[in-house]
């Protein structure tokens, strides 16, 4: 029997390396195409029913200042929405062949903007949004964390206690060198000893009644995880969620 020298040896383990880190990047890839999938068939759908609401209201009425406030609304979301999607459609274009890009984002202006499209349902609910921001920006994925945001202030907003104004708080600061989120409501909660090992996984949801299809959640941490991140959660039955993410 003949024994590989070293350095075929050498050269195999090499080859071996590369078909694994080759492996492992078509891994990821797929994982992208999947997180994309999900935010623009689950984020987009909040803003395209907002817009469809204003346009009723604006149909509906005869009076001139609310067609105008109507109209103004309609303006701020539709652009906010096309900027959201153009730059989705720019990410996909590019992240095939390289990671997804990162860069400087300010917590207020996503914060705000999640705000603007969530504006409906929290003026139905009378909704008190506090923010708290010690650390005001990040170097993230953008369209990573318009989703985070996105999605933990509309189960907030979603899963309140009836007769009970949803009162959030948003915070945002740096714990052991990295920079965390967090998202703290007052909503109905959610039993963690019966639905803790369930919380994140797919199309999963833990109230009845609401029209939910178990998808943010799951996508979130999805999309921290991919960035090296993890997600927490604080929660007790009827008295209210805190989720934290540490990026």
């Amino acid at each position: 029997m003949i024994n590989p020298s070293p350095i075929a040896t050498e050269s195999l383990e090499e080859q071996n390396r590369k078909l694994l880190k080759t492996q492992h990047a078509l891994e990821k890839k797929v994982s992208q195409l999947k997180d994309f999938a999900g935010i623009i068939t689950h984020d987009v759908r909040g803003p395209a029913h907002n817009i469809s609401k204003m346009l009723e209201m604006y149909e509906s009425t005869n009076d001139p200042e609310l067609k105008k406030a109507s109209m103004d609304y309609l303006k701020k979301i539709s652009k906010d929405l096309t900027n959201n999607l153009n730059e989705l459609i720019q990410i996909l274009q590019i992240h095939l062949e390289k990671d997804i890009p990162a860069s400087d984002c300010s917590f207020e202006e996503v914060i705000n903007s999640a705000l603007l499209q969530l504006q409906d349902v929290i003026q139905q609910k009378n909704a008190v949004i506090e923010q708290a921001l010690e650390v005001a920006q990040i170097n993230y994925p953008r369209v990573y964390l318009q989703s985070i945001v996105y999605n933990l202030l509309s189960n907030s907003l979603k899963y309140t206690k009836p007769g009970t104004a949803p009162a959030i708080r948003i915070e945002t600061f740096e714990k052991e060198g990295a920079i965390h989120l967090s998202v703290t409501d007052n909503g109905l909660g959610i039993d963690l000893t019966k639905f803790g090992h369930l919380l994140f996984k797919f199309q999963k949801s833990f109230h009845s009644g609401f029209d939910s299809k178990g998808i943010g959640l799951y996508l979130i941490k999805n999309q921290i995880e991919e960035q090296g991140g993890n997600i927490f959660c604080e929660s007790e039955s009827q008295k209210g969620t805190k989720f934290t993410v540490r990026f």
